[in-house]
């Protein structure tokens, strides 16, 4: 156990925690319902909610997308370390592959043609010139993803959580007079 801790404790280390939010700006904005325990304790619910909220913000071609992801979770009451850490998923290196797909989900569903070959110079030429393809194949990407996750996280909950308790159990000491 100790060997996978230390694999995802740097990860770990990069999830929002309240001691970071307390006393700033965001605290000052939000006020103390932002500490409030069913924002920052993992439960079956809380997660499941936080990680479809934050796959649906990830989807979105918009920059900063732990913004909306953290306000949603905020103002729904899900988990927010998990709505803002999911949303990472999409970055510099996986962004494009997916609005590419995301775009050609969009033109499939509109019955369009996906530009292919010399007229698709990059991918910012298409998204500039047709929005409504990608927007809708964002669209419905998030809400895929985001109900995949919910249902991946609800249904197995039960055994890993299951699972982490026994790997944690501490031996119970005899009582006296037990044999």
């Amino acid at each position: 156990m100790r060997l996978r801790r230390s694999r995802i404790r740097p990860w770990l280390k990069k999830v929002p925690r309240q001691r970071h939010v307390r006393g700033t700006w965001l605290h000052r904005l939000l006020g103390d319902r932002l500490f409030t325990p069913e924002l920052w304790r993992p439960t079956r619910e809380g997660v499941a909610r936080g990680a479809a909220t934050g796959l649906f913000w990830a989807m979105m071609p918009i920059p900063f997308q732990m913004l909306p992801s953290g306000i949603t979770a905020y103002l729904f009451r899900f988990n927010i370390p998990t709505a803002i850490s999911v949303v990472w998923i999409t970055n510099p290196v996986t962004w494009p592959v997916i609005l590419y797909w995301q775009y050609r989900l969009g033109a499939w569903l509109l019955r369009e043609d996906a530009p292919s070959g010399p007229a698709a110079d990059s991918l910012f030429d298409i998204a500039a010139g047709v929005p409504g393809p990608l927007l809708l194949g964002c669209a419905v990407t998030g809400l895929l993803v985001g109900a995949l996750a919910y249902s991946l996280i609800n249904a197995l909950w039960g055994a890993v959580a299951e699972r982490w308790w026994r790997s944690h159990e501490r031996p119970r000491k005899p009582v006296r007079g037990e044999t």
